[in-house]
């Protein structure tokens, strides 16, 4: 007996990779699929780079759906060289240049090949803008994940404070 087999759209699939994400974990399956109506996947190899520190008035989301990326700042007045940090699987990057339309903070680059769904956020801040019911919930989540994100970077500076004796 052939079992019928199911093709999913490529819109389908970007919105699987949108549904297990904070920002998004309150949204219909619908919504994930407007939303992946102007994201693309993009694949990238090691050593390339997702967003570039100083990059102006580009205000793409990405979202890791597979592979680890290195977060790179080196424009800090207090350390003289990059500061890195790895993260992997099913988060987001860009969202501070997106709710600011200032430069990117940081660049992300990848460690491994990486999988990765590019999210157009002028048009993204568009929808949100014309469907509050789905917007309220997006800056909602977008910001508790931005405090969980400003808490982690205050414990990691008390504990570089308290390792150099300051």
């Amino acid at each position: 007996m052939l079992k019928k087999i199911l093709k999913i759209s490529p819109i389908q699939e970007i919105a699987n990779d949108l549904m297990p994400v904070y920002v998004f974990r309150d949204l219909e399956f619908s919504v994930l699929e407007d939303v992946a109506g102007f994201s693309t996947k993009r694949h990238f190899f090691p050593g390339d780079v997702l967003i570039s520190e100083h990059q102006g008035s580009l205000s793409d989301i990405y979202v890791l759906c597979d592979g680890t990326v290195e977060i790179i700042s080196s424009s800090s007045g207090v350390t003289s060289e990059e500061v890195s940090l790895s993260r992997q699987d099913k988060e987001i990057f860009g969202e501070i240049s997106w709710l600011t339309q200032r430069k990117r903070t940081a660049t992300i680059r990848c460690l491994d090949e990486v999988d990765a769904v590019c999210i157009d956020g002028r048009q993204f801040m568009q929808y949100l803008d014309d469907h509050p019911e789905v917007g309220f919930p997006v800056m909602k989540n977008m910001s508790l994940l931005l405090a969980d994100r400003l808490n982690e970077a205050d414990s990691l500076l008390k504990q570089i404070l308290w390792n150099s004796n300051i």
